[in-house]
């Protein structure tokens, strides 16, 4: 580790640095707050690897006529016409983006899924008349545009039907949750006026060099120094791809080794650091968890301190008033990887996915999921819709570390706290309370991202 701990403590990165940091001091005053998993998102064990054929397309179909008819509402679309039929005038339809081959989608290979009023058939989408666009597999929106060839021949060749599309629509955020104004002032009040620190960690937790989980070790002393007030950890803590377990090179059982590296290390913080609340979410690469499908439901709790709160992967919950959404699946890469796009001088890559994220509605919008990377269970992929706007959106990834604001929301790829031979990064949170001059009327926007500061941190 001597080599990797030249830029321990550094802060990589911030976001909102003008707000000041969690001080050590804070966490001596008394503080009260309150940890609210949202219904339908503390999930049950389930059988996995047990839906039908006939299941999984009852599920997209639901989401899809469903997502549709909200599209219509929301956009104001007073038809949805049939983009098969020929037209000369331009109408309006909604759809679901499909490849047209196995490989990579692209400008040329972007196929549209009509609705199944229409009979649930493909179009081929022309993008010329774009300025800009972003697609992706599975994502469900809405196009305007006209379609003047049908598979006609034309000199002993055949014209591709295609939409010829002019103009996107895409679903509007869902509203951000507004908080009744008595409980920000009691959550303000039991806080005693300091800010909540959050310190947010993603596995692997140990060097693919060895299996001594030398990261996490410094993680938890620097927490119990810190003693922040709320520390979240995710999987994998025992993690699939580790050479020495892909090479059968450890002894131990997974859950010895989760025993010996993460419950025992635990169990000494929580007693040096009583105050701090844990939180833990699995990956589908831990294989001390049963379930590898995602979603996931939580942790076996078994033998883990009673302190510590499992939940599940994705999950959404609240602190206090502040609201959470995470989803431990490497989903800002596999959709950066399957995107195409067209945006001259637009937005960063990462910001253009989160808002995919946030306007899909959905912590899982890509379709067909990454082959060999999730395992979809589409029986139980209600708790992937996203229920608000969330305040905060946590989404680890292989990814460069990033905190940014993107639609008024707080995104943070912590990054990993090991990178194969080198220690990683994790995300330190401060969250001030709401200032009580935008405390008013019967309920209060909550507008964490104007009172939160965010430092990606070296380990």
């Amino acid at each position: 580790m001597s080599q990797t701990n030249l830029n321990e403590g550094k802060i990589e990165e911030s976001l909102n640095s003008q707000l000041a940091r969690f001080d050590n001091l804070d966490s001596k005053i008394a503080k009260e707050f309150k940890i609210t998993v949202l219904p339908e998102q503390q999930m049950d064990p389930y059988r996995y690897m047990d839906q039908s054929f006939k299941e999984k397309y009852e599920v997209l179909l639901e989401r899809f006529e469903t997502f549709a008819e909200k599209l219509k509402e929301e956009c104001k679309i007073d038809e949805i016409s049939d983009p098969t039929s020929l037209t000369q005038n331009e109408v309006i339809t909604v759809g679901r983006i499909w490849c047209d081959s196995e490989g990579k989608l692209n400008p040329e290979s972007v196929l549209l899924e009509t609705l199944p009023y229409f009979g649930g058939n493909w179009i081929k989408l022309s993008l010329n008349e774009l300025l800009t666009f972003s697609l992706f597999p599975g994502q469900i929106l809405g196009v305007q545009g006209s379609n003047k060839i049908f598979n006609v021949y034309d000199m002993n060749k055949i014209l591709e039907a295609e939409f010829i599309v002019t103009k996107i629509f895409e679903m509007p955020l869902l509203p951000m949750y507004r908080t009744p104004t008595n409980e920000i002032i009691d959550h303000n009040k039991n806080l005693n006026g300091k800010p909540l620190s959050i310190v947010i960690a993603t596995g692997p937790y140990t060097l693919e060099t060895g299996f001594e989980y030398e990261p996490l070790r410094e993680l938890i002393k620097k927490m119990a120094q810190e003693k922040p007030d709320i520390l979240i950890l995710m999987g994998p803590f025992v993690d699939e791809d580790h050479p020495m377990i892909q090479n059968g090179e450890v002894s131990n059982t997974p859950g010895e080794l989760f025993k010996k590296f993460i419950t025992l290390p635990l169990a000494a913080f929580i007693k040096s650091s009583p105050k701090t609340k844990i939180i833990m979410i699995p990956s589908t690469k831990d294989i001390c968890h049963e379930y590898l499908s995602f979603p996931q439901p939580p942790l076996d709790k078994a033998g883990l301190p009673k302190e510590v709160t499992c939940l599940c992967n994705p999950v959404q919950f609240r602190v206090n008033e502040i609201l959470f959404a995470v989803s431990n699946v490497d989903l800002l890469f596999h959709l950066s990887r399957d995107e195409t796009e067209r945006v001259p001088g637009g937005t960063d890559r990462m910001s253009r996915m989160v808002h995919h994220i946030l306007t899909q509605r959905h912590l899982y919008p890509l379709f067909p999921p990454a082959i060999g990377e999730v395992n979809m269970d589409l029986k139980h992929s209600l708790s992937l819709e996203l229920k608000n706007t969330p305040d905060i959106l946590i989404l680890p990834s292989k990814l460069k570390y990033f905190a940014k604001i993107v639609d008024r929301v707080v995104c943070i790829n912590p990054g990993y706290l090991c990178k194969s031979h080198a220690s990683g990064t994790y995300a330190k949170m401060t969250i001030h309370p709401l200032s009580q001059k935008l405390v008013q009327g019967t309920d209060t926007e909550n507008l964490v991202y104007q009172r939160t500061r965010v430092d990606i941190i070296k380990i």
